[in-house]
């Protein structure tokens, strides 16, 4: 999922703009240098609130909390987690792109790009589904080498037999796999031949617009497809689109990416404005306003409530009729949209809310989220099993602080015995560094 950012530049500090205001490129070749990116120093806070959260999601559905508590109505949409990360991804790995675009300057270096993805997101997950399905027993990968191939290339969300086995969680790395391999691309697109700084700017505003609509027009078509099964070598409708329940995957397609490319282009949407701004130092007062931080986050909680209103079935697994799916899809954007606000924009050494993001403990639960969130699924039904607990009977919150406690040690031992060293070797490899070409791209964010 998103990943740790290091801790080696300042809010305030975006390197030296370029002037780019005639679309051109800034000095020549012999100008090229490499600059530290911008740290945005409240996301590993973020970061652990969105794990933690996937994490309660599934410790109070097996914990029978979920169905049999009148708070289930708030458990079963912590899955909410998930679009967290996703707007964190979408702000992070594009702003390089923004800036390089916004200034005149080179883009990013594709295969740079992708090679330190695949280096970030890749070993870590192949460490945990190994252990957990030939250590631990507590995943299988289906039959044969396809299920093997599937799972170890992110491709189960295009198989139906293959959705529920391996790290199930694991589906929305596939979604962010197959935007890592999306963004390099539509960047080109949208710089391509560019004109101006205020006409980039305003094809960037554009682009993001087509891809909340196109999102949303992708989803509602996946989502009236009509229910089918195989009989007799024909595949019938078992159950018109617009039923509650529904008995088996027809399709997979609402976990593509373009299902979920309005929550990537609402990060994407940040990174343009924060990357406008901290190119022209124009930063809209209210953006730095005490109650700011405040206002925002108590707009999430708005629409978090909202959101848990909107389908009385508590069943995660549920199937809904299209258009609450629909809403359920805007309200989770809007809820992380303004949760990341405040680390966005604003003096982040300053608020309540900024201060408890920069925590110890939540950048400790930041750094090493993307293991928890690998981690903890398995090891509900594994501690449950080494304890003796039996599912739906057990405390939610032993439950829940017994598995935290439990994927922390898995996630550290994961990120300083594997990841950490690679990140060394990743930190290397500076794809937002341009060594040819007119100029070298100085985007002001690290996005690991």
């Amino acid at each position: 999922m998103a990943t740790k950012a290091d801790l080696d530049r300042p809010h305030g500090d975006a390197g030296s703009p370029g002037s780019a205001a005639d679309g051109g490129a800034t000095g020549g070749p012999s100008e090229a240098k490499a600059v530290k990116p911008r740290h945005f120093a409240c996301f590993d806070g973020l970061r652990a609130i969105a794990a933690v959260s996937v994490l309660l999601l599934h410790t109070a559905w097996s914990s029978g909390f979920t169905l049999r508590s009148s708070l289930g109505a708030y458990t079963s949409r912590l899955e909410i987690g998930v679009s967290v990360f996703f707007l964190i991804s979408g702000f992070l790995l594009y702003r390089p792109f923004a800036v390089s675009h916004l200034s005149g300057r080179a883009s990013p270096n594709t295969r740079r790009f992708w090679v330190r993805r695949l280096l970030r997101i890749v070993p870590a997950y192949w460490l945990a589904l190994t252990v957990l399905t030939y250590v631990f027993h507590a995943t299988t990968m289906g039959p044969g080498w396809q299920g093997v191939v599937t799972h170890y290339f992110f491709l189960q969300i295009y198989s139906s037999t293959q959705i529920f086995y391996g790290i199930t969680q694991a589906w929305s790395l596939c979604t962010e796999m197959t935007f890592y391999l999306f963004l390099p691309l539509y960047a080109a697109i949208v710089v391509f031949r560019r004109r101006s700084e205020k006409n980039q700017l305003a094809r960037e505003l554009v682009g993001v617009v087509i891809l909340y609509l196109v999102s949303f027009g992708f989803r509602y078509w996946a989502l009236h497809l009509p229910l089918i099964t195989k009989v007799g070598g024909k595949y019938v409708p078992i159950c018109a689109p617009n039923c509650l329940s529904r008995a088996t995957y027809a399709t997979l397609l609402p976990d593509w990416l373009p299902a979920y490319l309005d929550l990537f282009g609402l990060g994407m949407l940040l990174a343009v404005l924060s990357a406008w701004f901290a190119e022209h130092r124009s930063e809209p007062s209210w953006l730095s306003h005490r109650v700011m931080p405040w206002i925002s986050w108590a707009g999430a909680a708005v629409a978090f409530v909202i959101v848990s209103h909107v389908d009385t079935n508590h069943d995660i697994l549920n199937f809904v009729v299209p258009s609450v799916d629909l809403r359920k899809q805007a309200l989770y954007g809007i809820f992380a949209f303004l949760l990341l606000l405040p680390a966005v924009f604003g003096p982040q050494d300053q608020s309540l809310i900024r201060r408890l993001l920069r925590s110890w403990p939540m950048v400790s639960l930041g750094v090493i989220s993307y293991g928890i969130y690998l981690w903890h699924l398995p090891l509900i039904t594994q501690t449950m099993s080494w304890v003796g607990w039996q599912a739906g009977a057990v405390p939610f919150w032993l439950l829940a602080v017994t598995v935290l406690a439990i994927s922390i040690a898995f996630a550290s031992a994961s990120y300083f015995g594997l990841e950490r060293p690679i990140l060394r070797l990743k930190g290397r490899i500076s794809w937002w560094d341009r060594t040819t070409g007119p100029a070298a791209a100085t985007p002001d964010v690290r996005a690991e």
